[in-house]
């Protein structure tokens, strides 16, 4: 496999911070972003439980036959020589994160092509603290470095769909545990499944745990390793959201979308210390063939 990191979250990273030298007006504290909800449950981190509660679609039964060659003179059953049964619509977290991880895990596997509809990056302002004259000028510059990836990206190399789709560089797409989740949906759209998953809300994640389970996410560690001047780095996700469609006749996952907003959280020292925090969120489509 390729080994490849996010170019553009690295160069993310590095414009954020070089932003927050600039701004030498100081403060005295670092300040906090108004999300208040954090955590994830695992052997090193915990999690708050947002409503964790699953939404429910009530079942719908699909039809398959089977006979009975019944004659009665009385006509007031509804019972026919074919009833039709079938497999109930999942419902539960435990059955929507297993049918959403088997389906998704096949696309490293067994898909022919990927494709990256688009990618859109947001600041978020009411997540944005930049203490100084410089804000304006921050808030301003940063959405024009970043940009939206507006023309489709394809991968039709195994080694390309497993190093860029997402989890990138891993060879899974999901490792998603119900408890990491706040709400699933599974709704029948005849010849598809519509998944929506809402995810619990998780600082600082890694690949392959909560967020990381199933979404592409800034290491913190990545920071830390590029500038030895970064006294505390932090990421906070919230209100995450994977939506995958499946196809029912293959099993296959032939649509998805990951939406992942965060705030970034830092104190630097050079030349003083200052401190700030940055709101975004991205927004990644794909369209999977096999």
């Amino acid at each position: 496999m390729i080994k490849r990191r996010n170019k553009f979250l690295t160069a993310l990273i590095s414009v954020t911070l070089v932003i927050s030298l600039l701004l030498v007006s100081g403060c005295g504290k670092q300040p906090e972003p108004e999300q208040k909800e954090e955590s994830l449950s695992s052997e090193t981190e915990s999690v708050q439980n947002v409503d964790a509660d699953v939404t429910q679609e009530p079942s719908s039964v699909a039809e398959s036959e089977t006979q009975a060659e019944e004659e009665t003179s009385e006509a007031t059953s509804e019972e026919s020589s074919t009833e039709e049964v079938s497999e109930a619509v999942p419902q539960t977290k435990e059955e929507i994160v297993e049918l959403f991880n088997t389906a998704a895990n096949r696309i490293k596997t067994n898909a022919s092509k990927v494709v990256k509809n688009y990618e859109k990056r947001t600041v978020n302002e009411d997540k944005t603290q930049i203490p100084g004259a410089l804000d304006s000028f921050a808030k301003e510059m940063i959405p024009k470095v970043m940009g939206d990836d507006t023309e489709p990206t394809v991968w039709t190399a195994k080694e390309d769909i497993v190093a860029e789709y997402i989890v990138p560089e891993q060879n899974y797409v999901s490792k998603l545990k119900p408890e990491w989740v706040t709400s699933a949906v599974c709704e029948d759209k005849g010849s598809t499944y519509e998944i929506t998953i809402k995810l619990k809300d998780h600082k600082n994640p890694t690949a392959g745990v909560g967020v990381g389970a199933v979404c592409d996410v800034i290491e913190t560690h990545e920071v830390a390793e590029k500038a030895s001047f970064v006294e505390e780095f932090s990421t906070q996700y919230y209100n995450c959201v994977v939506k995958a469609t499946i196809d029912k006749t293959t099993g296959n996952v032939i649509h998805t979308n990951y939406t992942t907003p965060l705030v970034l959280i830092m104190r630097v020292n050079l030349f003083g210390t200052h401190s700030g925090t940055m709101g975004f969120t991205f927004e990644k489509d794909y369209t999977i063939t096999y």
